[in-house]
């Protein structure tokens, strides 16, 4: 097998051609345009290098690249959802690269360098990737396996099953996984959904599902009316009945497919602008306007798409009704009032979109002055007088059941007012043609038939249309979230020069320069003063600086723009020669920072995820003995002591309680163990006695390469 595969592999000369081709293959639409290579390649072997650098590329040609683990007992279930994917190949001490197009659950696609694509089963392919693993193995069970009297017709079977046994749990690594990243356009996210040709499949089912309910009323109404009403014509309307329920199933096979689709769509799209949410943008939103916000990106999915094909089926019920009525009695003067019914109904929507709106905000800021006064309880208690604490709440529930009054009023034509009153009106539409004309008992059948088909329409489209309004105000809240990660694409894009020291760097470490701020300038605000004014200093590698100002002179916004949380507005601020246009998200990985301890939070989980979270997880015992030695230097071992699973142990809200000094060394130690060139510190040792103090202070100065400490004088 592995003769087979040598004839798909590439070399590391082709990957960033390879990468394009998979790309292009998949669907994936990769912008080529102005790329530029860096100036070497990198070594498959060293996954430190090759996987940023893999990063790097797909960045560049505008893609996503996700790197996918898992044990040797489910690497097959990973070839299986893996496509299109990057899978390393090592064999006989030679690198290359495997392209993955798609799998099946036998068979896999690969694409060679000769560009033709090539199919082979499953378990070759798995039993050739894991080889490097388990030949080890191998060698010493055949060794074994002589002396256990085993019959030589099952030795190959046993060997297999105690390989896979013994390296079952042996991590395969080796793979990474391309897809379109949520902050392309949405469009072309559902088109290499195939979204589009869903849509067009679901429309066309329901289109057949309407015309073959009209069929069977013709062939019943025809037979009954014209008195021929025999076998023949029953057994082709119980036929078009029972077509009707295959049709059905279909059409809702569709649309169950297109709502899975769509809704992991948009909560990609959503996660991925909550995570490139600028920290300003997120201050003055406050914790209520947020958890309101992610109530309403709930919503969004399933009111947007139930309401929206709610309504492209009722449009198509009306499209139809309005087709029947127009042979029926009532004729052009039927389909008239039917448009005229429409626009009333859209009218009693834009009127119930408009109370929707007031009582969905109504509705944010009553919850948002609940959490706010949760989290608060207790400063309320010691300090707020008894007869002022529910003033607030008071005054926002008056205003909350106003507005909720009112909006309850515009319900009524929507729910009941719309459909029933079609009824009336369709009804009261065939007397002109009954005082002024002759009306035959087929026609005044076929508009009967009308008015009733677009009853039920109207029925369904008062609804979907509420669900569509709901839908609205959820977007106009949560559109924030969209466009941010619209605005991600342009600050995601890392240099290579980030992942290897490049020429560049290197001249800056031979002259000890390590950030470089030059006429810095921030503003909180457009208008007003800065906060920093024409900031120049410079840091070489080795320092310890101690920053020391009032409150308010803005060393916390310096902290912020030298860790990479905000940009300056003008001015030139560099970290090993390079600006935060050319670093990309790699300047927030040299450089990292304690924030204040109320800007710092401990998670709900456990003490190695609290001081791990910024490392690559899960991790090694390695990382584990790493922590647990660091806690230990920052006085924490009695604290891992007492606690019942060590390392393991649930801290944060629901588990264990840390006290103030705790807290500040479990974010000194979280910190610390980033191992960032740059580390800098926002007032972590205010919680310290002197003692622990003069421990923490030792540790931190032996640990940092690059240390500021910002204290109040």
């Amino acid at each position: 097998m592995h003769d087979a595969i040598a004839t798909i592999a590439w070399p590391t000369a082709r990957l960033p051609e390879a990468i394009e081709v998979l790309a292009r293959r998949a669907g994936l639409r990769p912008n080529t345009t102005g790329t530029t290579l860096p100036p070497c390649l990198p070594n498959l072997a060293d996954r430190r290098e090759f996987e940023p650098w893999l990063e790097w590329f797909c960045t560049r040609i505008d893609i996503e690249m996700e790197s996918v683990e898992s044990t040797v007992s489910d690497y097959t279930n990973l070839l299986r959802g893996a496509g299109p994917a990057v899978l390393h190949y090592q064999h006989v001490g030679e690198s290359s690269v495997l392209l993955l197009l798609r799998a099946t659950t036998r068979h896999v696609q690969f694409i060679g360098p000769d560009l033709r694509v090539r199919r082979y089963p499953l378990s070759h392919i798995r039993a050739a990737l894991c080889d490097e693993v388990e030949r080890p193995v191998r060698a010493a069970v055949e060794a074994l396996l002589p002396h256990a009297n085993i019959p030589v017709k099952n030795r190959a079977d046993v060997i297999q099953l105690l390989v896979q046994e013994q390296v079952a749990g042996k991590r395969m690594d080796a793979c990474w996984t391309l897809r379109m990243p949520p902050t392309r356009s949405f469009w072309l996210q559902m088109q290499w959904q195939r979204m589009p040709g869903r849509a067009a499949a679901m429309l066309t089912v329901f289109i057949g599902l309407y015309v073959t309910e009209i069929l069977g009323w013709m062939v019943i109404g025809r037979g009954a009316l014209e008195g021929r009403l025999d076998d023949g014509w029953l057994v082709a309307w119980v036929l078009l009945l029972l077509l009707l329920i295959p049709i059905q199933l279909v059409g809702t096979w569709l649309q169950g497919l297109f709502a899975i689709d769509f809704g992991t769509l948009l909560k990609q799209r959503l996660l991925s602008g909550a995570l490139h949410m600028k920290i300003d943008e997120v201050r003055r939103t406050g914790i209520g306007q947020l958890v309101g916000k992610v109530m309403e990106s709930q919503a969004l999915e399933s009111l947007a798409f139930n309401g929206g094909f709610s309504v492209m089926v009722a449009s198509i019920e009306l499209i139809v009704a309005a087709w029947v009525l127009i042979w029926g009695a009532g004729g052009s003067w039927h389909v008239l009032t039917l448009l005229l019914w429409v626009l009333g109904t859209l009218t009693a929507c834009w009127w119930y979109f408009r109370h929707l709106r007031q009582w969905v905000h109504a509705r944010i800021d009553l919850t948002h002055e609940l959490i706010e006064q949760m989290v608060g309880h207790r400063t309320r208690l010691a300090q707020e007088a008894l007869e002022q604490r529910h003033l607030r709440e008071d005054r926002c529930l008056e205003r909350f059941l106003q507005v909720s009054a009112d909006f309850d009023r515009t319900l009524v034509p929507l729910s009941w007012g719309i459909s029933r009153g079609w009824l009336i009106v369709g009804v009261l539409g065939l007397v002109p043609a009954l005082t002024w004309g002759q009306v035959d008992l087929m026609g005044l059948a076929v508009s009967l038939g009308g008015v009733s088909l677009a009853q039920r329409a109207f029925g369904e489209i008062g609804s979907s249309l509420a669900s569509l309004a709901r839908a609205a105000v959820a977007w106009e809240l949560i559109q924030p979230l969209f466009v941010a990660a619209h605005r991600s694409k342009t600050e995601c894009l890392t240099s290579p020069s980030a992942h290897r020291p490049l020429e560049n760097q290197d001249l800056y470490k031979a002259k000890h320069v390590c950030v470089q701020a030059r006429d810095v300038v921030y503003h909180y605000e457009r208008t007003g003063d800065p906060v920093l004014n024409r900031c120049t200093f410079t840091l070489y590698h080795g320092d310890h600086v101690l920053l020391e100002g009032q409150s308010g002179s803005g060393k916390s916004t310096l902290t912020a723009l030298l860790v990479g949380l905000r940009q300056p507005d003008s001015g030139l601020l560099m970290l090993n020669g390079l600006d935060r246009a050319t670093l990309g998200q790699r300047w927030q990985q040299l450089s990292t920072a304690a924030s204040q301890f109320h800007e710092n939070h401990v998670f709900t989980g456990t003490v190695a995820f609290n001081l791990l979270m910024g490392c690559h997880w899960p991790p090694t015992a390695a990382d584990l003995a790493e922590a647990k030695q660091l806690c230990e230097e920052l006085g924490l071992g009695d604290l891992l002591n007492r606690m019942p699973s060590g390392m393991m142990q649930m801290v944060g809200e629901t588990g264990w309680q840390l006290s103030h000094g705790e807290r500040s060394r479990l974010f000194l130690a979280r910190t610390l163990l980033q191992k960032a060139e740059l580390v800098v510190l926002d007032e972590s040792f205010a919680a310290l006695d002197p003692e622990t103090l003069t421990k923490c202070l030792q540790c931190v100065r032996t640990r940092a390469h690059t240390l500021v400490v910002i204290a109040h004088p």
